[in-house]
């Protein structure tokens, strides 16, 4: 079965994000001067403007901030999905990320829902990082 959805196209600032998916480690940005993670990437901290940083991987932990289901089909790949479930998740490091919420009933998510990442090797190449219940 092929992958049938547009795929991330990484940049030469977010290659090593995306590599460090594929072997299932979540990175954030890490700005030492503000003592801050940060997502998604930018080149200058959001809380000093620095422009050192480091990548630091992440727990893959966190909580639901918001939610909602999503039964409108914006792109005719999702067409099987309808509906699936996007979500906000705030990292216990601090960043919020947008993502999918898998392998949970919809009935069962609550804001402040404790969640982890879910690793969905999505090709040969390219993993995307999904949320499920911790």
């Amino acid at each position: 079965m092929t992958y049938e959805k547009p795929l991330p196209e990484p940049d030469e600032n977010t290659q090593p994000w995306f590599d460090a998916l594929r072997e299932h480690k979540l990175l954030l940005q890490y700005f030492p001067s503000a003592d801050h993670y940060q997502y998604p990437y930018s080149d200058r901290s959001t809380k000093d403007w620095s422009t050192e940083w480091e990548w630091r991987e992440s727990s893959g932990q966190g909580v639901v901030y918001t939610w909602g289901r999503m039964h409108q089909l914006y792109h005719p790949s999702w067409k099987e999905e309808i509906p699936y479930t996007l979500a906000v998740v705030e990292l216990d490091e601090g960043p919020r990320m947008q993502t999918t919420l898998v392998n949970v009933d919809p009935d069962d998510i609550r804001v402040g829902m404790r969640v982890q990442v879910y690793f969905d090797d999505i090709t040969e190449e390219h993993t995307l990082p999904k949320f499920e219940p911790a």
